[in-house]
């Protein structure tokens, strides 16, 4: 459906300039101001207040890589203070599994970004500094200036995007490359390119990009696009269209009040801070490991990785998050069974939380037991350059050695013996379940998560789709089962819960 809105569209005729030329980016950048309304008038907005509806995707946690993609929706309320370089954000969401709106308040001023919920106030991320600052930099009414102080601006090469004719600048801003495209009829801003480090530590180098569109006539004679897209890599990411806006407009001081406490804090976090993300140096706790049996150990964090020894190795049961869990997952390893090397690593599913950590056994040569469905987007993962932040793979390329799991596949042998087994299901149609049968455990990837009542479970039907697959298998000797988010527990707890949702299968394994 298209939207009619009154517009001043500037026609103005793009220079041609041999590439690399300062002066012609000077030149770009000023018309495209001049098309937004002007360099003074776009100067003059010091203070803007945006309230928008967004929805993000989830790339790498929905069914299928490929997609249909499990959605987040937001209402977002912000206010950006250029002239004091502060920002006040107020960020609800609700997806799948947050049924009601749930977010909180996020303050930076002074160089310090804190949180604020239900009255209780804490520092963010150190890392987050920086993302507020690009923020408010590369905010579409200060883009244009931010490009025209860069000391490195100057011409990029022309492209056609959505059948137009492009002319674009190139310039760094915090380290990033960035090549920002300008319609060669209108002068107006297209999209703006980039190539960065991926902040979770899996993807390695990734090309996003923001395009601009629903450009709108604000008070005051400039303009704004009220609709924000962006793309990961070439699938689309997220859509913010912003409802209301509103320029220099008087704040109020109280919003941006931080407590001196969490300042505190704040700066404590970021003096110890070693400038990587929290997700990517996410801590193991071996010392609070939970020993299923003598041969099967869980190392407990905000995912889980399994540990089982046989006679001539251990098998490690998943790879969550980044290279350095894998690395704390190793050391681990190597004190809780001395002088046992890790013989193998079972991908349990899909999702990066289980993924993100495979290439550092990659570069140890180590094999990869991985589901047929998932060797694509592993391929993928393994190939990824890491040029900003070279991990041990980048750094000495290595074949990887991928074992294709497409039926019930057996893992060494004797007591500690583990069989992988294809779930096939729809939720878990990329996910396998690890049973031992010597031992009567079983391993249940993300299948078997509790509410936050701890007493429910998450999407009963993953409870139907695990309980068909192991009765496709003639498995019915279950004591205990874990996941990598849920502990072990007996397996009654399960077929408990299946018996409270109704027959769903004639002889559900017990």
């Amino acid at each position: 459906m298209r939207h009619l809105v009154s517009c001043v569209l500037v026609c103005l005729v793009s220079t041609t300039a041999p590439l690399g030329s300062q002066q012609s980016a000077n030149i770009l950048v000023q018309q495209a101001l001049k098309a937004m309304g002007g360099e003074e008038t776009i100067r003059a907005v010091k203070t803007l207040r945006i309230d928008a509806m967004a929805h993000v995707l989830a790339l790498e946690q929905s069914e299928r890589p490929e997609g249909p993609h499990l959605v987040t929706y937001q209402q977002i309320s912000e206010v950006r203070d250029h002239e004091r370089q502060r920002l006040w954000r107020k960020a609800e969401q609700r997806n799948w599994s947050l049924p009601n709106w749930l977010g909180p308040t996020m303050v930076a001023d002074q160089g310090v970004v804190a949180l604020s919920m239900n009255g209780r106030w804490g520092p963010h991320l150190p890392e987050q500094l920086s993302v507020v600052q690009q923020d408010l930099e590369l905010a579409p009414e200060r883009l244009l200036l931010t490009a025209l102080r860069a000391v490195d601006l100057r011409t990029g090469p022309q492209r056609t995007l959505h059948g137009i004719r492009n002319d674009s600048v190139e310039f760094t801003h915090r380290n990033v490359r960035l090549t920002l495209y300008l319609n060669s009829y209108t002068s107006m801003p297209t999209m703006l390119q980039s190539v960065e480090d991926d902040s979770f530590g899996v993807w390695g180098d990734v090309t996003k990009e923001r395009w601009y569109s629903f450009w709108t006539l604000q008070p005051g004679g400039w303009q704004y696009p009220q609709q924000l897209t962006t793309t990961w890599n070439g699938l689309p990411h997220s859509d913010q269209t912003a409802l209301t806006i509103k320029a220099n407009e008087p704040q109020d001081e109280a919003a941006f009040a931080i407590p001196n406490e969490t300042r505190t804090l704040f700066k404590k976090l970021a003096s110890e801070s070693s400038g990587s993300t929290g997700l990517r140096t996410a801590k193991l706790e071996p010392a609070k490991a939970i020993w299923v049996n003598s041969d099967v150990v869980v190392l407990p964090g905000a995912w889980n990785v399994t540990l089982v020894r046989q006679s001539d190795g251990v098998v490690v049961l998943d790879a969550p998050i980044s290279s350095q869990y894998s690395i704390q997952v190793i050391e681990a390893t190597a004190v809780l069974f001395p002088k046992m090397p890790i013989k193998a690593v079972v991908t349990t599913s899909d999702a990066w939380p289980h993924i993100g950590g495979i290439r550092e056994y990659v570069a140890r040569g180590i094999p990869i037991y991985s589901l047929d469905l998932n060797n694509a987007i592993l391929k993928r993962l393994v190939a990824a350059k890491h040029s900003f932040a070279p991990d041990r793979l980048q750094r000495a390329a290595r074949r990887p050695e991928f074992r294709e799991v497409s039926r019930k596949t057996v893992i060494g042998e004797g007591e500690a013996r583990v069989e992988v087994i294809p779930v096939r299901g729809e939720g878990g149609e990329r996910m396998v379940a690890v049973y031992l049968p010597g031992t009567r455990l079983l391993y249940a990837s993300d299948l078997l998560q509790l509410n936050r009542d701890r007493i429910t479970f998450f999407n009963p039907v993953y409870l139907v789709e695990l309980t068909s697959a192991l009765h496709r298998e003639q498995i019915r000797d279950i004591d205990r089962v874990w996941a990598m988010h849920l502990a072990p527990i007996p397996w009654t707890q399960v077929t408990a819960a299946l018996d409270s949702v109704g027959p769903l299968l004639r002889s559900p394994p017990r």
